[in-house]
């Protein structure tokens, strides 16, 4: 991944998975971080997530914020944030079997929640004055997801020229590509990326699960 434009100021949403984790890593090296955020909304693995975008901006030296949404998690109706409702498992042999991955979408969905985080670092960024609010998109699960696809964050950046002084872009360097090129690019970059410190998992345990989607996707791009 190369780049020829000057280095944008950016505020990057991180929930301290592969997809966030990785433009994290790429706008480190393409471009100019000042502010990484991680949205507490109530989910499972909250914590986790917190516990691993701290240790991802600290490796890439970013200023790290945590913000509380907890009443997005507290309408319930996705088995992220309601405890009472099962995480569909999945196995790798169905990552590409649309039926089994729209269900398991739709047990996940939270409403309208990357339109939610987006708009709340969108306020950041113009409060910084920065260009971007980069999110961690893939065309995997764009498939079933349609708040990861291209022509949302297209759609994203006109809702924001509209509400913010400056005119913030919503931006990803991966919305493009599957998790397996994801993992191919950050294997590149001069900067070893930590794999290590990632957390992808819909689950907050000690360790991943292994058998939610996140996972088994995660789990695939390393693999091959």
């Amino acid at each position: 991944m190369k780049t020829t434009h000057s280095r944008k100021k950016s505020v990057i949403l991180l929930s301290g998975g592969l997809d966030s984790a990785a433009n994290l890593a790429f706008c480190r090296e393409y471009d100019e971080p000042s502010l990484a955020i991680t949205v507490r909304y109530g989910q499972r693995a909250q914590n986790k997530e917190v516990q691993a975008a701290k240790a991802l901006c600290e490796a890439f030296d970013v200023p790290h914020h945590v913000l509380d949404l907890g009443w997005l998690g507290a309408l319930g109706g996705s088995s992220l944030t309601s405890t009472g409702e099962a995480v569909p498992t999945i196995q790798t042999s169905q990552l590409d079997d649309r039926g089994v991955t729209e269900k398991s979408a739709k047990s996940v969905w939270v409403p309208n929640r990357n339109g939610i985080l987006i708009n709340a670092a969108a306020a950041f960024a113009e409060r910084a004055l920065a260009e971007r609010v980069v999110v961690g998109f893939n065309s995997e699960e764009a498939a079933t997801f349609p708040d990861n696809s291209e022509e949302f964050l297209k759609r994203a950046t006109r809702s924001l020229e509209y509400s913010t002084a400056n005119q913030v872009q919503v931006f990803c360097y991966t919305a493009d590509k599957n998790k397996k090129q994801i993992v191919n690019e950050l294997r590149q970059l001069k900067k070893p990326f930590p794999f290590s410190l990632i957390w992808s998992c819909y689950h907050g345990g000690d360790e991943p699960c292994g058998t939610c989607e996140s996972c088994r996707r995660l789990a695939r791009a390393i693999a091959e």
